[in-house]
């Protein structure tokens, strides 16, 4: 239990609206069955991707040495923006949908490598050795979506027709991921973020008048491509062989779901992370990422797991940290890039991201693929990796929430960092923790810094000052 990865849920998969990915006569085939379709091509087209090449590579030796990363990686100039993330838009007099300067990083963070697409058969002897790392990487003209379609917002919502669609409301330009459900912890808590239901048009309307009279608040379109059968014919259009054969190369399941964002300028996706392996597709206009690996897990804070906004760090935001609260985040190691439109980003499971789009109504799609299981054939492994550590801590934060009641989940950790620097061993929690450290063959010396670093400030704290992120 504490080795295993969790994964997220699936949201739903494209076969709903409907994509299905099936294996048949040697190939891959997606196919879509939609009413729409059924009378013109007898329910599905169908894309086929043959598999013997895509065996034949991940069976071959180490993949060809890919090129460093190019100079400069559309950053540049500009500072980092005020909270409001678009009050330093535009000198005056300039035009309302004036693009936002990136921002300025660190010295010790690094620019995510950037490579030019080829071919597909260049870019999974690329894809492999990346996925097996877990770097992020940044693929330029993939060509998955037709961005000259897309450049204009009256496509998307073309595209949607009459669909009334998820648009999100802040008061910020922050919007912070939650979800109710998770909340069995009981914490009290306020919801930064306002959701509600509208058509495209009349977002892009209300967008763009928003900014033209300096109206506070900011709005967010974020949709599950699922049941969206009136978008079969875009669909077909789609580089599945490329997503497909990069997903199989790379051990992953296939991609299973997809999710369309389109943002005003300037808002920003508070730092977090996913459970599952991310290609994104930025389909139009500049948006700003910093990436932080997943084993930088305590120094990112996140919420407790049994918190509304697990897998949501309470840093939020990389360019402006509170590190007083916060103060291990400046040993933190971001990686950064600039996304132009026909840019696909690999975002490796559980590495944290940061999203700003500097342009307005910015417009991403992610394709999710769940990751393979940890290899555990040969037994627990002697030495245990960062990232298997990672997946330690919180499976044995979860596991104590569940056994101690996840409503006394706050109570239980704080009573757990008691117990530790009380040196309080015969203390029930404190032994049942040494005794899963032990599973894992944690040395008794090094498991008290590992449990104190996942509690020390987490708990205890009010969670809602770092809610809106």
């Amino acid at each position: 239990l504490l080795l295993a990865a969790p994964r997220q849920p699936a949201r739903q998969p494209l076969g709903r609206l409907g994509c299905a990915l099936t294996r048949a006569e040697g190939h891959l085939t997606v196919a879509t069955t939609t009413s729409s379709w059924a009378a013109r091509s007898v329910g599905c087209w169908v894309l086929v991707v043959p598999v013997v090449a895509t065996m034949a590579l991940a069976a071959a030796a180490a993949a060809t040495q890919a090129s460093a990363p190019s100079d400069g990686s559309g950053l540049g100039g500009g500072g980092a923006c005020d909270a409001q993330g678009d009050v330093c838009a535009s000198v005056a007099g300039e035009a309302w949908d004036a693009g936002l300067q990136p921002s300025t990083w660190p010295e010790h963070y690094k620019a995510i490598r950037r490579v030019k697409f080829t071919t597909i058969d260049k870019l999974l002897e690329i894809m492999r050795p990346q996925s097996e790392e877990g770097m992020p990487l940044i693929v330029e003209g993939t060509k998955i979506m037709n961005v000259e379609n897309w450049s204009n917002p009256s496509h998307t919502a073309g595209l949607l027709k009459d669909r009334a669609v998820l648009v999100k409301r802040s008061q910020s330009n922050k919007f912070r991921y939650f979800d109710l459900k998770k909340n069995a912890g009981k914490y009290e808590f306020r919801q930064p973020v306002q959701e509600t239901q509208q058509k495209v048009d009349a977002f892009v309307e209300e967008a763009e008048n928003m900014l033209r009279e300096g109206r506070p608040g900011r709005m967010y379109l974020q949709e599950t491509l699922s049941g969206h059968s009136e978008m079969a014919e875009e669909f077909a259009t789609w580089g599945w062989e490329t997503l497909i054969r990069t997903s199989h190369a790379c051990g992953w399941g296939l991609p299973d779901s997809n999710e369309l964002f389109v943002g005003m300028r300037g808002v920003e996706t508070p730092l977090h992370f996913d459970e599952r392996e991310n290609l994104f597709f930025q389909v139009r206009g500049l948006k700003e990422i910093a990436v932080f690996p997943f084993t930088d897990y305590t120094r990112l804070y996140p919420f407790p797991t049994s918190h509304p906004c697990d897998r949501q760090s309470m840093v939020g935001s990389p360019v402006t940290p509170n590190l007083e609260a916060f103060p291990r985040f400046q040993e933190a190691v971001g990686h950064y890039g600039t996304l132009k439109a026909g840019d696909l980003l690999y975002l490796p499971y559980g590495w944290w991201h940061w999203l700003r789009n500097l342009d307005h109504l910015a417009i991403s799609v992610s394709f999710w693929s769940t990751t393979p299981p940890s290899d555990l054939s040969k037994g627990i492994p002697d030495v245990f990796s960062e990232h298997m550590l990672t997946r330690v801590r919180r499976n044995l934060e979860s596991l104590i929430a569940t056994q101690h009641g996840p409503e006394n989940h706050n109570q239980s950790m704080l009573k757990l960092r008691d117990a530790i620097l009380n040196k309080e061993e015969q203390d029930p929690v404190l032994q049942q923790v040494r005794s899963l450290l032990a599973a894992v063959k944690m040395l008794p010396e090094n498991q008290d810094g590992f449990l104190l670093q996942q509690i020390e400030g987490r708990f205890g704290i009010d969670w809602n000052e770092h809610v809106e992120g």
